[in-house]
């Protein structure tokens, strides 16, 4: 085995990545950022899995049991990504007032009002890789104020930009959850 084996490196080649090798550094950082950003949540309200898995760990189950119950609340209705994704596929090419009554996913947090720091973190700091899709969240963040873009929304668009397929989306911040659900049900067992 490699010594400098890197974990999301052995993803992009499995996921058959074809981006320009110049950036795939910049892109290998962009996936860690993503699953960083997914570890643990600052915010007071914890996201459902963080609860299953606390409640698991009271329960008495096991690391692997309570991992399997938190997986299970990730659906499309609990991390929007593949909805975010198909509505930016569908829609990022068309001006954003034909837009107009529709259900814009990416757009807007329940428990963050106002601009998310992690998502000006990633448009910042990876504005380099960013492309149309980006554009197209930019274009609507100025239109429907006060309404920001999400942390899904960014994540999407940028590695969607940087040629990541869309099936491959949901890996980065699962792995960047384990860590924090690892944390959480250590945290519920030493209480």
């Amino acid at each position: 085995m490699d010594v400098n084996y890197n974990l999301f490196e052995e993803l992009l080649l499995r996921m058959k990545w074809d981006g320009h090798p110049s950036g795939k550094e910049r892109v290998l950082s962009l996936l860690n950022a993503v699953s960083i950003n997914f570890i643990q949540f600052k915010k007071e309200l914890e996201p459902p899995s963080s609860a299953i898995i606390a409640l698991s760990a009271n329960c008495g189950n096991d690391l692997a049991s309570s991992l399997s119950c938190a997986l299970n609340c990730v659906t499309g209705n609990h991390l929007l990504l593949e909805r975010i994704c198909d509505f930016l596929e569908r829609s990022h090419k068309n001006p954003v007032e034909s837009l107009r009554g529709e259900i814009i996913p990416g757009m807007g947090h329940p428990s963050i009002k106002g601009s998310d720091p992690r998502v000006e973190f990633l448009l910042t700091e990876f504005s380099d890789i960013s492309g149309k899709r980006v554009e197209f969240y930019q274009n609507l963040d100025k239109k429907i104020t006060p309404v920001n873009i999400n942390i899904g929304g960014a994540m999407c668009a940028l590695m969607l930009d940087a040629g990541i397929k869309q099936e491959y989306i949901l890996y980065f911040p699962l792995i960047g959850r384990l860590f924090g659900w690892c944390e959480t049900y250590i945290k519920t067992n030493k209480n």
